[in-house]
């Protein structure tokens, strides 16, 4: 496995000035389901998928076609991650949330990125095992303006009711991204795969800090109103952040790469 040297730190650092980055500025923001090597690759691999390096090159293709900028990964595999580094290192960074374990990975595009620092957050996943979620605060290249963005992926009933872990790990989320809006007041990005509909949107955007790419809305002392369609996979932002119109990719492409779509939304920092 290739990784980069893992940064672990307790607080990020203050970014630059705000005067630093004048007026709005765009990117392509995803989040991206790619299914797991060990779901396909081997003798007892799932029925109808490729084995994962053709997936992977797979992925590759709708990253360069959806003109993402920046990506939160799930089940970004040992190979799969080696793959990627191998096949696209020169144009993109990653980053893990430890150095064990890939599958929770952000990706950045070097062009526009550059990495200040990354660290990880502990969350339970299946029978309240503990993972670690990555975080990272990146640098916009032409401007100078720092973003944050955090990743995970909630734990699935396929091993048992795990609606307990998830609400654990929606208010340990909720609690990072919040902390980092108003410590930083910058734009806080949180992709991810859930698995939760209203179960996760109602608690995590409660007070209206985070808001979502499909809309809806949880203002404080308000009910909640989750977004009329909702999948699994999701990005959010702070109020430094505003979102274009949504993209819910699940197209033959998409369907030979994973189980998930590609959800994507452009985004411009404020």
């Amino acid at each position: 496995m290739i990784l980069p040297a893992l940064l672990l730190l307790a607080a990020p650092l203050a970014p630059t000035p705000a005067h630093a980055a004048d007026g709005p500025r765009h990117l392509v923001v995803a989040s991206f389901n790619v299914l797991g090597a060990d779901h396909t690759d081997g003798k007892h691999g799932r029925r109808g998928f490729d084995d994962s390096p053709a997936r992977l090159d797979r992925a590759i293709k709708l990253l360069r076609r959806t003109h993402v900028d920046l990506v939160g990964f799930q089940e970004l595999q040992d190979p799969q991650y080696d793959r990627f580094l191998a096949r696209v290192g020169d144009r993109w960074g990653v980053y893990a949330g430890a150095a064990w374990d890939t599958d929770n990975s952000i990706g950045w595009r070097l062009d526009r990125f550059s990495l200040v620092q990354g660290w990880s957050v502990a969350v339970p996943y299946f029978h309240g095992n503990t993972r670690y979620m990555p975080v990272v605060e990146l640098r916009v290249l032409h401007t100078r303006r720092h973003v944050f963005v955090m990743n995970t992926h909630n734990p699935a009933d396929t091993r048992g009711d795990a609606s307990a872990w998830r609400a654990q790990a929606v208010r340990t989320e909720r609690a990072v991204t919040r902390k980092l809006s108003n410590q930083q007041h910058a734009p806080v990005i949180m992709t991810g795969d859930m698995n939760d509909r209203a179960a996760f949107f109602c608690p995590f955007t409660q007070s209206g800090v985070m808001h979502s790419f499909i809309g809806g809305g949880h203002a404080k002392g308000a009910d909640c109103r989750p977004p009329d369609a909702m999948g699994v996979d999701w990005i959010l932002g702070n109020r430094y952040v505003e979102f274009g119109a949504p993209r819910v990719d699940r197209s033959a492409l998409v369907a030979a790469t994973t189980d998930h779509p590609l959800v994507s939304a452009p985004v411009t920092l404020r």
